[in-house]
């Protein structure tokens, strides 16, 4: 297996690191940030990642995703057209085994900081948000992510359901002791959940009765 140079996520001629953005028949939108710069990949929409997971759209269409970060440092991250989310420059984690990544920075002009991170890490899987009423209005609008580390879901708490700052977490079906892979809305409303372990599970959350 290859490992793509950390590097790679700074420059803009190459996908690694990158989150790109095309039409569904796979064409450039002529209004993405990079289309006119030279020597730069049209289709990227934001750079400075580091190892993606998983992603969704809030209530209101707004692209939401998660990255892992090295030892801690994960990252929920709302990409903005042509931001730059710092890796390997800026980092709340740090090298396996111990030790700073590159100058130890968490902060830098022009470096966009993540809506939340996790340290240690919980090594996030699938994210979905939940815009039914089933389980009640209290958790109408929070977002809900699976740790393949700890092996719970992660139930979070918004101060705005699209856009706002993290206000606290629960953790959710930690009892079952498997990894999650992958949380989604149902068409009925209810919260699925896939485990990745050799005996996976497809698990319905019902709503306390």
């Amino acid at each position: 297996m290859s490992v793509i140079p950390a590097p790679d996520a700074q420059t803009l001629n190459n996908h690694h690191g990158k989150i790109i953005r095309i039409n569904k028949d796979g064409s450039v939108p002529p209004d993405n940030p990079f289309v006119a710069r030279a020597g730069a990949l049209p289709e990227i929409w934001s750079y400075g990642h580091r190892n993606p997971q998983g992603a969704t759209l809030a209530p209101d269409g707004g692209f939401w995703m998660h990255e892992h970060g090295p030892q801690g440092g994960d990252e929920i991250n709302l990409p903005k057209a042509g931001a730059n989310y710092g890796w390997p420059v800026i980092t709340y984690g740090e090298n396996y085994g111990g030790g700073k990544i590159g100058e130890g920075l968490t902060a830098k002009a022009g470096m966009e900081q993540p809506l939340h991170h996790w340290t240690p890490s919980i090594a996030p899987s699938g994210m979905a948000f939940l815009t039914s009423d089933r389980y009640g209005k209290a958790w109408q609008g929070n977002l809900f992510v699976g740790s393949l580390k700890f092996a719970y879901l992660k139930r979070i708490e918004l101060s705005a359901p699209n856009n706002g700052k993290v206000l606290r977490e629960s953790k959710l079906i930690s009892e079952e002791g498997a990894r999650i892979r992958d949380v989604r809305q149902g068409p009925d409303g209810l919260l699925y959940v896939l485990t990745d372990s050799s005996n996976g599970k497809l698990m319905r959350l019902l709503p306390s009765p």
